[in-house]
């Protein structure tokens, strides 16, 4: 009696101390939650590899219209993504890197209504209660939801029969015992031994597998806990939810006492206990069987979970980074408006933007030397469009524009695998956009950066005037930032232009960063050389070759 007294006031101890420590780091969580809300999303601790896999839900609900690799890069989307980050699972990772890629084509497909947006402001209680329950879900690993859940196809198992004979066999060796003893103790214990040698060679081969059902039912576990809470926002999809849970309730019978939750690095003596009688009796191998062939015949319902999950997590996500911005607007889309108009717009990931206004109904050809503004500018506008049309949510104090097919041609990269030089990856990329054009459905919104940058002055002043000219001939509606101010004259029957521009002062280069009217008419190439403590010699140099070349048109 006393050893059993010990043994249930150390498993007792066990039992206290793990919950006292999960509902400590539980606490912990939810005053970071509510103190942080609204506030910049702080970096997650991520590998490469595990960020590697956020796109999982991406890759595998393509479709049309979704911006490509050029512009994400282009627009340094995965810093963006990571600044507004703040989901509790792997589940609304993947979905708010989806959505970011991922603009619609008609106000009434953007993903979220404003009622939805705004749902984490208005009560705070629901929003940290959702927040609790997702981050029970948690992520997934260095692997995507998808990369578990396509990996149970090719899982082989072991007869269903067997796996009942090796439950069974024990009890049976056990009865034996009662008609001999000796030949009952030799049968329970030749069973036991071929059943702990069986389960680890069958389990060897299904553990890759096993943390898919155990991520599966804490999907559901969450899904079912959520299903108890009121969102009127989402109500729809809550409601979708719940008739989804309803039909995995085999799979979920039981099989919570059967895993050993590694991710929550619970090792308690129960656990340890149901260790040896899994072992034993492969009963998490028998229920496995089983919930293998629930799942394979429900993917389409699995699939939709992780969505609702994913729209909920990222909704609050997306909120947060709302507050945290200095000025953000609701974007106002009309059917064939001429040109994004833009109120006060910046860049949202620079710590101190500079805002700039912008009404024009022609493609915009932009002037101005390096580091002025120009390209940052670009980003500014290209970012309010993509955010717009897929959170709707625009760094400006207004924005109005059409819902646009989006592409950009700024940081692009020579070949070196594929053995292209920078001119034709950089064809390539202005071809595209051409195609889209020409092949119809959504207007087409393009961003470019030093038009053929990859080739000589001629060559490249006669092409970019032709190309630029093609697109706005195309309706397509351009921005494009150029060093060659000749190309303000070729397209001014065309494009509206604007320029940034420097000052020197007391020696010193001086940015102002703000968007001006016309093309630039200043050259401070050269001066800047001197600033920056060049040898004067040098620079008068250069300064007479330069004049020598506006005089007479050729170079000396």
């Amino acid at each position: 009696m006393t050893v059993y007294l010990i043994i249930g006031t150390v498993i007792l101890l066990s039992l206290a101390l793990s919950l006292g420590e999960k509902k400590q780091a539980e606490a912990d969580v939810y005053e970071d939650l509510r103190e942080n809300y609204g506030k910049k999303a702080r970096r997650k601790e991520m590998t490469d590899e595990r960020y590697a896999q956020v796109p999982g839900y991406y890759t595998r609900h393509r479709q049309e219209g979704q911006i490509d690799d050029i512009t994400w890069n282009d627009l340094d989307m995965d810093r963006l993504f990571r600044a507004m980050d703040s989901t509790m699972s792997g589940c609304g990772e993947e979905y708010l890197y989806y959505l970011l890629r991922t603009p619609a084509g008609k106000p009434e497909d953007l993903a979220y209504t404003e009622d939805q947006l705004c749902f984490a402001d208005r009560d705070e209680e629901a929003r940290l209660d959702l927040q609790m329950t997702l981050y029970r879900l948690g992520h997934t690993g260095k692997y995507s939801i998808y990369d578990y859940i396509e990996s149970l196809d090719d899982v082989k198992i072991v007869p269903v029969w067997r796996q009942w004979m090796s439950l069974f066999l024990p009890f049976a060796a056990f009865g034996s015992m009662f008609l001999s003893t000796r030949f009952g103790v030799l049968a329970l214990i030749a069973v036991l031994a071929y059943n702990i040698i069986t389960y680890f060679r069958q389990k060897a081969g299904i553990d890759p597998y096993i943390v898919t059902m155990r991520y599966l039912l804490r999907i559901l576990m969450v899904a079912d806990d959520l299903g108890r809470q009121e969102i009127p926002a989402f109500r729809e999809e809550m409601e979708e939810m719940r008739k989804i849970i309803k039909d995995f309730g085999g799979f979920r019978r039981g099989a919570s006492l059967l895993f050993y939750n590694s991710e929550t690095g619970s090792n308690n003596i129960i656990d340890l206990l149901l260790d040896y009688i899994r072992f034993t009796l492969h009963l998490d191998l028998l229920k496995f069987t089983y919930m293998l062939g629930d799942v394979r015949g429900r993917q389409a319902q699995v699939d939709r979970l992780i969505t609702i999950l994913g729209r909920l997590d990222a909704a609050v996500s997306i909120a947060s980074w709302r507050r945290s911005l200095p000025v953000y607007c609701r974007p106002v889309f009309e059917e064939g408006a001429a040109g994004p108009e833009a109120e006060a717009i910046y860049h949202p990931l620079l710590a101190e933007p500079v805002s700039n206004s912008l009404r024009t109904d022609r493609p915009v050809l932009l002037t101005g030397s390096n580091a002025s503004g120009k390209s940052t500018f670009l980003k500014a506008m290209a970012l309010g469009a993509l955010l717009g049309q897929t959170l709707r949510t625009v760094p400006a104090a207004s924005y109005k524009a059409d819902m646009y097919q989006i592409y950009s041609s700024m940081a692009l990269r020579d070949d070196l695998q594929g053995g292209e030089s920078y001119f034709i990856v950089e064809i390539r990329s202005l071809k595209r956009i051409l195609d889209a054009a020409e092949a119809g459905g959504r207007p087409v919104l393009c961003f470019i950066d030093e038009v053929l940058r990859g080739t000589n002055t001629v060559e490249r002043i006669a092409a970019s005037a032709e190309i630029l000219g093609h697109f706005a001939d195309r309706g397509v509606t351009c921005f494009a930032a150029t060093h060659d101010i000749e190309l303000t004259g070729l397209l001014q029957d065309r494009f509206e232009n604007y320029h940034f521009q420097e000052d020197i002062e007391d020696g010193r280069v001086v940015f102002h960063y703000r968007l001006l009217p016309g093309p630039s008419d200043t050259r401070n190439a050269i001066r800047l050389l001197e600033t920056l403590g060049y040898d004067a010699a040098l620079t008068e140099r250069a300064e007479e070759r330069a004049q020598h070349f506006l005089r007479t048109g050729a170079w000396t």
